[in-house]
């Protein structure tokens, strides 16, 4: 017999059994890759936002994929939703966190290690399709008119690539450039490609009924950000789970990862 304090008395096997148990449970812990990282986003659709107090977004529904290809215990309802800019700084400072949908970029790389990309981001400019726009080049935007959203990486490549102010229009929310494209009061949309599809689809409008007629190429594709401490073996688990993600097929031909994604803009 094992004496245990002074009044409780356990079997040796007994004792050996609860030591077992609480090593194993240890272990199964260990072995589940996501289990100390704490997973941040904002709200930022279609990627990441809120329906009925229920986290959602084809990133949000990725990673949740991704928990369940690596056998861990942890779901949608353990990341956690914060400001961007507050989100952002954790990652930078805390180890063991993760921050998405996070665009990769020459500057930021050096600050985090990447999982991705769990999607691409051009900005483009959206017009209907009945107007059968054909712009071959920027000059062909003559006599046209194109609206983006205030200090938006939409309003940026307009800049950049010298779009005349005069056709151009600035508002403040992008549900107000949505409206004004269903309503045909602009011709086109200078924003990015999902989210606007996105956008039009909850203003009421089809999604299909519009369609990019230039593209201004990425401006980042987006990622999943880890703190840069994190070790290759971790990265290279959710990295494996995403790449099969794209590879499996549905019985309709999309991979889970492209059905995802549609999900959010069809």
């Amino acid at each position: 017999m094992v004496q245990v304090c002074s009044r409780l008395t356990v079997p040796v096997w007994g004792l050996s059994l609860v030591l077992s148990l609480l090593m194993a449970g240890g272990q199964a812990r260990a072995a589940d890759p996501a289990a100390r990282i704490k997973f941040i986003t904002e709200s930022s659709p279609p990627y990441n936002f809120v329906v009925d107090n229920r986290l959602t977004g084809s990133s949000v529904d990725i990673l949740d994929e991704i928990f369940r290809r690596i056998g861990s215990h942890k779901t949608r309802k353990d990341i956690e939703l914060h400001p961007w800019a507050r989100g952002y700084r954790m990652v930078l400072n805390e180890p063991n966190t993760m921050l998405f949908s996070t665009r990769r970029s020459a500057d930021r790389e050096e600050l985090f290690r990447w999982v991705g990309p769990i999607a691409t981001a051009p900005v483009v400019l959206m017009a209907r399709k009945k107007r059968n726009f054909e712009i071959q080049q920027l000059s062909d935007l003559h006599g046209l008119s194109v609206v983006a959203v205030g200090s938006d990486m939409g309003e940026l490549m307009l800049d950049t690539y010298k779009i005349p102010k005069n056709i151009r229009q600035t508002v403040s929310h992008p549900d107000i450039a949505a409206r004004m494209l269903i309503f045909g009061r602009i011709d086109m949309w200078s924003y990015g490609q999902r989210t606007a599809l996105w956008l039009l689809k909850q203003q009421g409008a089809q999604p299909q009924d519009f369609e990019p007629v230039w593209s201004f190429g990425s401006a980042g594709d987006l990622y999943f950000a880890f703190h840069r401490d994190t070790p290759d073996s971790t990265l290279q688990i959710f990295q494996k789970a995403l790449d099969e993600l794209k590879v499996e097929k549905r019985e309709d031909g999309l991979s889970i990862y492209e059905s995802i994604l549609r999900s959010y803009v069809e």
